[in-house]
């Protein structure tokens, strides 16, 4: 058994427990303003850590970049590359917010499933996209409203109910083309007598992931997807080190923390949504980086 499995066995019971507590909550608690308060503190929680530990995994870029040469000029233009594209991803932001929402949920359609699923060789890169869209959108099928009302939030743009109902159907052909390759591969591995282990724990993942976002909030699901699935599986891909892994996370989530945690942060909904345009930004630099180290010859 692989790491990667485990992680994806640990990563069930953990949902397991999420819809199972989900449930007994919504039957135990009748008291409205109870529910308002707990909610308010889930959310809190939910963009801390998204700001925080889910935004860590990308913290890593920082090693592949000090790896990248040993020559001090090389790491300074491949930095400065790696700036240049975070900040353009803000500029975005900063110019035309809708604009730099529908790239981001572009870009993590791909990087999702490219990262996700690095582990499964026969994969192609269709299948990863399939996954990605599922994983970007998978909110907006059960939570329309809610979902609508963070992206006003975060764009001042209120996006027609006719182009949510198109991405439903995407998200399902897409969970029912991803479905179908997973099974795909499961019947070539049989034939050849290898292991389906790690396929029939990815399709209990999904299925999983798919009754979370049923009973969470989106924002509670996002973070649980982006920092119990994706971030951790990230770092087990660049195979993350306590020592000295946990300095470059430290010194890329600092700012962040710090300004959640140490100054006189308002807690509020509005305010945490800023997380949403940084990591749009650095989204942008993250997945270009095997090219830029490409461009930057060492």
């Amino acid at each position: 058994m692989t790491k990667v499995n485990k992680h994806q066995i640990y990563f069930i019971i953990f949902s397991v427990i999420i819809i199972l507590l989900s449930t007994i909550s919504d039957i135990l608690m009748t008291n409205k303003s109870e529910v308002k308060s707990n909610v308010s503190i889930i959310m809190i929680i939910s963009m801390s850590l998204i700001g925080t530990m889910g935004v860590a995994h990308g913290a890593l870029d920082g090693k592949i970049i000090w790896k990248h040469s040993v020559r001090t000029s090389t790491r300074l233009k491949l930095y400065l590359l790696y700036m240049l594209f975070t900040s353009s991803g803000a500029l975005i932001w900063f110019i035309y917010p809708f604009g730099g929402l529908v790239l981001l949920l572009v870009m993590s359609s791909v990087h999702f499933g490219v990262s996700d699923l690095k582990f499964i060789n026969e994969i192609n890169f269709a299948s990863k996209v399939y996954w990605g869209v599922v994983m970007a959108f998978l909110p907006l099928v059960f939570k329309p409203n809610l979902v609508n009302s963070l992206f006003f939030d975060l764009t001042q743009v209120r996006i027609q109910p006719e182009i949510f109902d198109a991405i439903n159907i995407i998200v399902l052909v897409c969970i029912i083309c991803f479905s179908s390759s997973l099974y795909k591969i499961a019947q070539e591995r049989k034939n050849k007598g290898k292991t389906i282990l790690e396929l029939k724990l990815l399709g209990a993942e999904m299925m999983l992931l798919i009754c979370l976002a049923y009973f969470l909030n989106p924002l509670t699901w996002f973070s649980i997807y982006f920092c119990g699935l994706h971030g951790i599986r990230a770092l087990m891909d660049n195979d993350f080190r306590m020592f000295p892994d946990i300095l470059w996370l430290t010194l890329f989530t600092a700012p962040i923390s710090i300004m959640i945690f140490l100054f006189k942060w308002e807690y509020t909904l509005n305010s945490l949504l800023v997380i949403f345009p940084i990591l749009a930004s650095l989204t942008i630099a993250h997945m270009l980086l095997p090219k830029l180290r490409k461009i930057v010859k060492t």
